[in-house]
């Protein structure tokens, strides 16, 4: 199979760029942002729970990969290898109700329901390049987006958690 080293992480940072170019197109990245709040800020890092009330005054979306299964041949014409790959999106807001509309914001947007939308996205390869290499072969496919509340009580902050499951389409040997 075609081997990309640390495939997830350039995973992570195709969602992240694509994240960012949309939110700012629907007002969140802005002074002021959607609703009169303060700016989002998109980070690649997980939240910690200890971390949250320090982080009450702001809006923050964090990416992370997480688990990611082995890959598999599979056949569509050609050599393709597919693996899935959980994503833990956090959203940390400066209220209870901005929490809920950037979640449902960045789940809509990764389900591709907004017009022009699409659950799909072309992977790049960001080893050489800031602003990432486009992939031909290699296809991003959201199969789930759920938008939950953690149940927590030590959180002081409004967050909510987008756990998204994605399948990375790459080329195989042939």
């Amino acid at each position: 199979m075609t081997y990309l080293r640390h495939a997830s992480r350039h995973l992570a940072r195709t969602i992240e760029d694509d994240l960012k170019a949309w939110l700012g197109g629907a007002g969140w990245l802005s002074t002021p942002a959607l609703w009169g709040t303060t700016p989002v800020q998109v980070r690649s890092v997980r939240m910690r729970e200890s971390e949250l009330t320090a982080l009450s005054d702001k809006n923050i979306v964090g990416i992370f990969t997480g688990a990611e299964s082995d890959d598999e041949a599979i056949q569509l014409g050609g050599g393709f290898c597919r693996t899935n790959i959980q994503m833990i999106i956090d959203v940390v807001a400066v209220n209870e109700a901005i929490g809920v509309a950037l979640a449902a914001d960045v789940k809509d947007y990764l389900s591709g329901r907004y017009p022009g939308g699409s659950r799909f996205f072309q992977l790049r390869d960001y080893t050489n390049s800031a602003t990432g290499t486009p992939l031909p072969d290699w296809q991003v496919e959201v199969l789930s987006a759920v938008r939950q509340r953690p149940d927590t009580s030590e959180a002081k902050a409004f967050w909510q958690l987008i756990l998204v499951e994605l399948e990375l389409t790459f080329p195989g040997d042939d």
